[in-house]
């Protein structure tokens, strides 16, 4: 039987879908310049340079030795340490592979074909790239010039019947800053749909908004270990969600979906509070260095309040700078992937000292050669 119409079957939403753009790798660089892997600094993906704790490489090790056994459906442990953290009461702590899958089981829960999300740009893609996989309509927003913030009365002028889901993301990805609480309160108290936090840099920033899950049921906060934690390569993300809503979401869950290595790494990381101190100490300390340097050398930078900072290259395109830099083996990132403004914001991952150096000096060559 011929095959050549087997894509008759796809959904409609399928047929125009674009794949979602990771940040550049060490090796495909390295084919592409001809370069030395070991001398490309990978900085366009937010991991951590530091690496991961050893406590949690250790217990991921001693994990291997029952790598035979299905992992526990729901990661009760790590649920249960995470909520014994934050001392909650009304909510609960739910985990999956990576945030990805829990954009993914929300929009399960929440989205019907032809029902809306509403998504603040330029933000991470995959709420909006999670919006269609479901069936649903995106209705995307820019932030406010200049501030990134929070365009709060056209938010809500969009809120209708067919609105499910407000994603906001706080450290924004890829401008970096926190947006206004009272902004995200005003929207909370203006509607009872669902509004999903993306708090991934939240560590960094010193604050979330978790406890205002108790007053607000419809809020849906989510976080991860790929960022201070370091296990972006294990893939473990997870979200505090108000008990009335967490059986829907356990009942719904693909079961395994965090491996039993990935568990173990994630509930030692919890333990290790000197790496997490020494990663905030080096994020403290480049934002620091980069202020000072950008400042001096006149290069237009966005404040942050996350592990990387971004630059407006305005009116250059920003895939021109990160092409610049990709030669010199630098990997940054250039947003245009994540909307509206995106084109003209480079993404630059906090690194040590010596390598923030380098960035430095090969952002200067760059202008100098422009």
């Amino acid at each position: 039987m011929s095959n050549k119409n087997a894509k008759k079957n796809l959904r409609s939403v399928i047929l125009n879908l674009h794949q979602y753009t990771a940040g550049k790798s060490i090796q495909e660089i390295a084919n592409k310049y001809k370069l030395d892997p070991s001398r490309i600094l990978k900085l366009g993906s937010n991991e951590n340079v530091l690496g991961s704790s050893l406590k949690a490489k250790i217990a991921a090790t001693m994990a291997l030795e029952k790598v035979n056994i299905y992992p526990e459906v729901t990661s009760s442990e790590l649920a249960n340490k995470i909520k014994k953290k934050y001392r909650l009461k009304n909510t609960e702590v739910v985990v999956g592979n990576g945030m990805d899958h829990i954009f993914e089981m929300i929009t399960r829960l929440f989205l019907n074909n032809r029902d809306e999300t509403i998504i603040s740009t330029p933000t991470f893609s995959c709420y909006e790239l999670s919006t269609i996989w479901a069936g649903a309509k995106p209705r995307l927003v820019p932030l406010l010039k200049k501030t990134y913030q929070l365009d709060v009365k056209r938010i809500l002028s969009l809120v209708n019947k067919k609105t499910k889901i407000i994603f906001i993301c706080s450290p924004n990805n890829p401008t970096g800053n926190l947006m206004k609480t009272e902004d995200i309160k005003r929207i909370l108290d203006s509607t009872d749909k669902i509004v999903f936090l993306d708090e991934a840099y939240a560590e960094f920033a010193g604050k979330t908004l978790v406890k205002w899950i108790e007053k607000y049921p419809n809020l849906i906060i989510g976080r991860t270990f790929s960022k201070i934690y370091g296990l972006a390569g294990y893939r473990v993300g997870y979200a505090f969600i108000h008990k009335s809503l967490a059986t829907y979401y356990l009942n719904s869950i693909t079961p395994f979906v965090v491996s039993r290595p990935g568990q173990a790494a994630a509930v030692a990381a919890l333990d290790d509070d000197s790496f997490m101190n020494k990663s905030l100490q080096m994020v403290k300390e480049a934002k620091d260095f980069y202020y000072r340097e950008l400042t001096k050398a006149n290069l237009k930078f966005l404040s942050t309040s996350a592990n990387f900072i971004s630059l407006d290259t305005s009116p250059t395109k920003a895939k021109d700078f990160a092409e610049r830099l990709m030669q010199q083996g630098i990997i940054t990132r250039e947003c245009s992937a994540f909307g509206h403004g995106g084109e003209n914001i480079l993404r630059i991952t906090f690194g040590t000292r010596e390598q923030n150096e380098r960035v430095i000096r090969a952002l200067k060559e760059s202008i100098a050669n422009y």
